[in-house]
């Protein structure tokens, strides 16, 4: 039971992610068409909303799926949650998926502005409805490449790069330009926390060799 407990409190921002996007599902599952267009329109971080000043929408947008509910895309996101927020720990992966949730959505939300401003965007896009939590997990799927060794990097950065570019190509949306944004967003917190770690451990030997050379000898001690 207390291991339990230690695994709980080790991943407790995936955890009560979890069980907020799961209740939340199944909550939105209960209601009719109708009201539940209403319910992703109101919670939706689209640009009329944003522009509305309802920013309570970059919040619970996150804890929604539009159409119908992929459970398996759920249950692997869970796990690719629950394995960096072990790896990193809570307040890092915290940071790394808020970084990348807000700042996909703001940068896309920016885009739209100007594009549709322009006329190089359909008015629509103000209204689309815009729920999820993929920004998120691109951004911590980027950020991994800190905990992967050396040779690995490489490979998770090229596969994830591979994932949003045939993503892309098959849906060309505003969303596959979030999903670039926020896997660059990963990407960029990832390469942080590889030299934030490194010079923390260089200082740390650093710390520990000049202990070591100022500890007095076993015959200077005896002759104190």
């Amino acid at each position: 039971m207390f291991k339990l407990l230690q695994l709980a409190l080790r991943i407790r921002v995936t955890i009560t992610y979890c069980v907020l996007a799961t209740a939340g599902t199944i909550a939105l599952g209960q209601v009719d068409r109708h009201d539940r267009w209403h319910v992703l329109h109101e919670a939706s971080t689209n640009l009329h909303n944003l522009s509305d000043g309802h920013l309570a929408t970059l919040v619970t947008s996150v804890f929604l799926t539009e159409g119908r509910v992929n459970w398996l895309w759920l249950a692997s996101v869970a796990l690719l949650f629950a394995v960096a927020e072990w790896l990193s720990g809570w307040r890092r992966f915290l940071l790394t998926f808020s970084a990348g949730h807000l700042g996909a959505t703001a940068l896309v939300a920016a885009g739209l502005l100007v594009g549709i401003h322009a006329d190089w965007l359909a008015d629509s896009l103000e209204m689309a409805v815009d729920v999820g939590v993929s920004y998120a997990a691109a951004a911590v799927a980027g950020s991994m490449i800190r905990y992967l060794p050396k040779p690995a990097r490489s490979l998770w950065a090229a596969l994830w790069i591979g994932v949003v570019f045939v993503g892309a190509v098959s849906d060309p949306s505003f969303t596959a330009a979030g999903h670039a944004i926020a896997l660059t967003i990963g990407f960029g917190l990832g390469a942080m926390y590889l030299r934030k770690d490194a010079s923390a451990l260089s200082h740390k030997r650093i710390g520990a060799t000049s202990t070591d050379r100022v500890q007095p000898s076993p015959q200077l001690s005896t002759l104190v």
